[in-house]
């Protein structure tokens, strides 16, 4: 599963970030069209990295959307005050949507609080995303006190390869509850999760082993800790033992790298393969503001029992 740090194209240059995961995109405009030769380019070293970061671009939520769109059709996010303009685009961030900075107490803030655990976006989705993006407008300055906001990610293909085969048993057949409604046991004063909300995003179940059949049916880590901690087929008690054993594990330094941002990063991930977390900072000192867009998934999760993947054995 090692990476490939030999990857070319006449139009731009990419930097490999770490040896787990990432690569650093320079000289790419994303306000403009891609060429077929630069979009092919791009989605190439995004299936070989599992993460790109875009420096120094300038652009509109429009043309963010335009770009992300080349990926495939947007998730539409449930959070209504939360979006800007457009359904499609989320304000990750400690300012409102006309620039005011929110207290900490703020529900959109500490809602970002649920976004420091270990997650892959859209995982409470009975078809999760494909890749998120966001975009750095305010970032957390160099030096500053409390933490820098940094943005950690995980490559479960590398966590699943690292395990025993011992464990690689242990996990095959189990399966992990999802639902949107957890943040809300984590931090009982945000507000209840409204009426729509719980009919667009119910509780799902997932395979702890995911199986990609674009990569030539690789297996990977599927599991979040922002979303539940109840296992399927184990008691509660075992089950979030287990799955803290996990959170624990996938936090291994060999797995992880960690993003320091820049003013006008772009950032995309791959949500089949990367867990990532947001990183602490003060909240009520620095103002940090993201826009983000989220390509939806094509189908549900593929386990070690799914009958596609028994087919292709």
């Amino acid at each position: 599963m090692a990476l490939e740090a030999d990857f070319r194209t006449d139009t731009f240059a990419i930097n490999p970030l770490g040896p787990a995961l990432g690569a650093e995109v320079v000289g790419l405009d994303l306000s403009k069209p891609l060429s077929a030769e630069d979009e092919a380019a791009v989605k190439q070293a995004f299936q070989t990295y599992h993460l790109l970061c875009f420096r120094d671009q300038v652009f509109t939520a429009e043309e963010q959307v335009a770009f992300s769109e080349l990926f495939g059709p947007l998730e539409v996010f449930p959070e209504k005050d939360k979006t800007k303009g457009e359904s499609t685009v989320y304000n990750v961030a400690n300012v409102s949507a006309v620039g005011e900075q929110l207290d900490p107490n703020d529900h959109r803030v500490i809602y970002q609080k649920v976004n420091l655990r270990w997650h892959t976006d859209s995982s409470y989705r009975y078809i999760p995303s494909l890749a998120s993006l966001m975009y750095g407008q305010e970032v957390i300055p160099e030096g500053a006190t409390g933490g820098g906001g940094e943005t950690e990610f995980s490559n479960m293909l590398l966590a699943y390869a690292a395990l025993s085969d011992e464990m690689k048993a242990r996990i095959e057949p189990l399966h992990m509850v999802h639902y949107y409604e957890f943040g809300r046991r984590i931090y009982p004063q945000l507000p209840p999760v409204s009426h729509d909300e719980r009919i667009e995003v119910p509780p799902t179940c997932h395979p702890l082993v995911r199986v990609h059949a674009d990569r030539d049916h690789a297996r990977s880590l599927f599991i979040t800790t922002n979303a539940g901690n109840e296992i399927s087929g184990m008691t509660l008690e075992d089950g979030q033992a287990f799955h803290q054993e996990l959170n624990e594990y996938v936090s291994s330094a060999e797995f992880c790298y960690k993003h320091k941002w820049r003013t006008n990063d772009l950032v995309m991930w791959d949500n089949r393969v990367l867990l990532h977390r947001a990183k602490e900072y003060d909240m009520q000192r620095y103002r940090r503001a993201f826009r983000r867009t989220t390509v939806g998934g094509s189908a549900p999760i593929l386990g070690p029992y799914s009958q596609a993947v028994l087919n292709a054995k």
